[in-house]
């Protein structure tokens, strides 16, 4: 072989990589995968525009403006949806424009028609509990529903690893439909948790809280972590905040109807509970007027709602002292029980002269 033939070859070689190197590819968005997608996101590609709901507690028309206006490219909602009525009419506007994305919230399962409107409706196959889905691009893992003490509380050893089980220890006068009670339809079990653990994703979608809130769950951040995701969003504790960088990952808090994007930026601002409007009266605190605002129905009214729920209980401010204790622990604002507790009479005192 000549000198000019063994030169030859490195040559041939060079010209293929380089051939290989200048090889025209199409653009990210054009015939390319949902993995692919991601990962152009971390080289800096668009993000897809996806929205994240708090507890719509049966108010539908503020997502359907907000999609109407800012046209998503899907929404997920984070749970407590209890929908009134059809979720055809509720969300008409929002389900033609983008995809609606779900996971169930515990006050989903209190009575049939929510469960049925939900579990069999337009969006039941969008229901993220228990799974990861491909959303837009970005892989959207779920955990709907709340720890329960008859089923399991993360740090303590369960009473049922499973549905199924639950159903087989079950006697039939317990069953719903034949199977898993409704209410324990959103609760969480160790078995979906354990599954979900073994999967992978970008986002994480829960009803319960993560450990960095007050009320929240170590084993959320758990789970988190054995997925790998950058974003955790949740619902239930009806508090807008943003966490920022927690275990490694954003953490956001999406509070009673309020909507946020992927970064965590305030889309359609929070409502303020009713039940701490009602809290901040009752312990002589007057709700400033955006806070009043932000209620979606007046005050006598959800005086009138919290009666006829719990039994005739009078709510009114003359009655105070007769207000389950539950909702003085909101928030903190629990200055009304803890006085009553440690000064008796002067409690009640002070009540008086507060509302005076």
């Amino acid at each position: 072989m000549t000198d000019n033939a063994r030169n030859d070859v490195p040559a041939v070689a060079e010209n293929r990589t380089s051939h290989r190197n200048f090889r025209r590819r199409k653009p990210w968005h054009e015939g390319r995968g949902s993995a692919q997608k991601a990962q152009g996101n971390k080289q800096g590609k668009p993000q897809p525009k996806i929205f994240f709901c708090g507890d719509p507690h049966g108010e539908f028309e503020y997502i359907n403006r907000t999609v109407e206006k800012y046209h998503p490219d899907a929404i997920v909602i984070l749970g407590d949806l209890q929908p009134p009525e059809d979720l055809e009419t509720l969300l008409a506007p929002t389900l033609a424009l983008t995809q609606v994305w779900w996971i169930p919230g515990n006050h989903d399962t209190d009575c049939e028609e929510y469960y049925d409107r939900l579990w069999h409706g337009p969006i039941a196959e969008h229901n993220l509990h228990g799974r990861v889905a491909d959303v837009v691009g970005l892989r959207i893992a779920g955990l709907g529903g709340v720890f329960r003490g008859q089923i399991w509380m993360p740090e303590g050893r369960p009473n049922y690893q499973s549905a199924t089980g639950f159903v087989r220890r079950s006697p039939k006068t317990n069953l719903w439909r034949g199977g898993l009670p409704r209410r324990h339809r959103s609760s969480i079990f160790p078995a979906t948790y354990e599954a979900l653990q073994q999967c992978k994703a970008d986002i994480l979608v829960t009803h319960e809280a993560a450990g960095c809130h007050k009320k929240g769950f170590d084993a959320i951040d758990r789970l988190a972590k054995s997925l790998g995701v950058r974003w955790l969003f949740h619902g239930h504790q009806h508090e807008d905040c943003e966490y920022g960088v927690y275990k490694g990952m954003q953490v956001r808090a999406v509070g009673f109807r309020g909507i946020v994007d992927l970064n965590g930026r305030v889309v359609r601002p929070a409502e303020i509970d009713p039940r701490d409007i009602l809290v901040m009266q009752q312990a002589g605190e007057e709700p400033s007027p955006d806070e009043l605002d932000s209620v979606p129905f007046d005050y006598q009214e959800m005086l009138d709602r919290l009666k006829a729920r719990d039994n005739g209980t009078d709510y009114s401010p003359s009655n105070v002292s007769r207000r389950p204790s539950r909702y003085f622990n909101r928030n903190g604002r629990n200055r009304y029980n803890r006085d009553q507790r440690q000064n008796g009479s002067e409690g009640n005192a002070n009540k008086s002269k507060n509302q005076s």
